[in-house]
């Protein structure tokens, strides 16, 4: 058994759910099945392994809010490592990493960056070289990591702008599909403001609305939202046809919940869907999710089954296309308290590997919401995650949810919530905006990425993530609404 300790200078300003939310993980970024315990300014953490590793905790930044920072690579040693220093230096080495293999690309790094990063260095030499007193490293340290976010921010943006600019050269459009969640067919102003941002509708049947009866089909929703689609020349996406959240399955399921049984009722719900509307969408989203248990506690390999099946089933139903499967929590934090074999991208590959006809690999950011959703990152952890996932080798489908507002949702269906301290100046509209201001272009920046789904349009129908659309519950545009629309008439073309 392995144990890593480390001294909190002060306790007092760490979040609630600190001690739930942080992990170890190799160099790769796996999370290693671990404990994690917090008890006054100690903060210890078990594991069966005794390798070297990198702590990823969430910290909260001043002016900025929470962020989940990870450290160095750090060894097991008598002496106990001060959070606060680890953390910043950590910060340090993923600036000076990225903006190295950016360099050696051909990136030309901003002016801006390197006087940050030269600021951010200069504080963590003091954090460094003062930790016998850690109450004056530690404030050195929220320095090196304030402004070295401050830089990682500055870095990406030329990142991206620099990426998309050589892009557009070579090609007068990315050719990227850029899509919103569609609830039901739009008029009027709402549907002006829907078609200028996106060239592309995702739909998600819901099996507990498709098949609220078993062999009771309600297609009149569907085929509306269809031929909405169709009507103003959007492509569509059509899926998740299959997640097994508990609020996305019709009620009769539950009432036998044996394995055989429930894959024979999602085999012939999905070839209804299937046959029904091939030939009218562009690219299929078979399942989501699948990485993990859901409302049924079924097994790794009953689950991977299954997708196996659900996947063969479509292709079988509609030769002609694209399938795609998708993932939520892709840096799978929730391995750190789970025992589980395989990671989402183990998963991923598993399939892509399987020669099952994947035409790409879906990925959901729901972006500062837990439980269930994905811990708050810097764009160079998205870049690097982003990359990482790449490796497969197929095209990524990317979907995000950010929220807008901290207060209760009633009509989100997702257990997740807001995090209470993601934002230093609270959750909204503008926070929001702010947010997919930085994350939308480096998404799109990325080649691997082809297309890009806003997880849903308007708050005032239900929906999954809380305060998640670009219309808010009273009906009213959002600021990240315009935005979309600057991106794709910029950027995307």
């Amino acid at each position: 058994m392995g144990l890593m300790r480390l001294v909190i200078p002060r306790p007092e300003l760490l979040v609630a759910q600190a001690a739930e939310q942080a992990y170890l993980a190799g160099a790769e970024g796996v999370p290693w099945e671990c404990r994690v315990t917090i008890a006054g300014n100690s903060l210890a953490i078990e594991r069966d392994t005794r390798e070297s590793g990198y702590l990823h905790f969430p910290w909260l930044v001043p002016e900025r809010g929470l962020v989940m920072l990870s450290s160095g690579a750090l060894m097991e040693r008598q002496r106990p490592y001060q959070l606060p220093v680890e953390l910043a230096r950590g910060t340090l080495n993923r600036l000076r990493n990225q903006s190295a293999l950016w360099q050696t690309a051909g990136m030309v790094l901003p002016e801006a960056f390197q006087k940050l990063l030269h600021q951010a260095t200069a504080a963590f030499a003091l954090a460094a070289t003062g930790q016998e007193d850690p109450l004056v490293a530690a404030r050195h340290s929220d320095e090196a990591i304030t402004v070295g976010l401050a830089a990682a921010d500055v870095l990406s943006r030329d990142y991206s702008q620099q990426v998309v600019a050589i892009r557009r050269a070579q090609h007068a459009s990315l050719g990227t599909l850029v899509a919103g969640r569609l609830h039901a067919p739009l008029a009027g102003e709402a549907a002006a403001h829907y078609l200028a941002a996106f060239n592309t509708a995702a739909i998600a049947p819901q099996w507990s609305e498709v098949e609220p009866q078993a062999g009771k089909y309600e297609w009149a929703a569907l085929d509306a939202q269809v031929q909405w689609c169709r009507d103003n020349n959007l492509r569509i996406i059509c899926g998740p046809l299959l997640q097994f959240d508990r609020h996305a399955l019709p009620d009769w399921l539950f009432m036998d919940d044996d394995y055989d049984e429930v894959q024979t009722a999602a085999l012939t719900y999905l070839d209804a869907v299937v046959q029904r509307y091939r030939g009218k969408v562009q690219l299929w989203n078979v399942t989501a999710r699948m990485n993990q248990d859901g409302a049924f506690k079924y097994s790794e390999e009953q689950r991977l089954r299954l997708v196996v099946e659900a996947v063969d089933r479509v292709r079988n139903s509609d030769q002609r296309t694209p399938v795609i499967v998708s993932f939520d929590q892709p840096w799978g934090e929730y391995i750190a308290r789970q025992d589980q074999e395989l990671t989402p991208l183990n998963f991923a590959d598993t399939l892509v590997r399987g020669e099952l006809g994947l035409a790409g690999v879906g990925l959901e950011i729901n972006y500062g919401y837990w439980p269930g959703g994905t811990l708050p990152r810097d764009p160079l952890e998205v870049s690097r995650l982003i990359d990482r996932w790449a490796q497969l080798g197929v095209p990524l489908v990317v979907s995000l949810a950010i929220p807008a507002a901290a207060a209760p949702d009633s009509r989100a269906q997702h257990p997740g919530r807001p995090l209470a301290d993601l934002a230093a100046r609270g959750l909204s509209p503008q926070w929001q905006q702010e947010t997919a201001d930085w994350l939308v272009p480096l998404l799109v920046a990325k080649q691997s990425v082809q297309a890009l789904v806003w997880n849903h349009w308007q708050d005032d129908q239900p929906h999954e993530f809380a305060h998640a659309g670009l219309y808010d519950e009273a009906g009213q545009p959002r600021p990240s609404l315009p935005l979309l629309a600057r991106i794709r008439k910029e950027i995307v073309g």
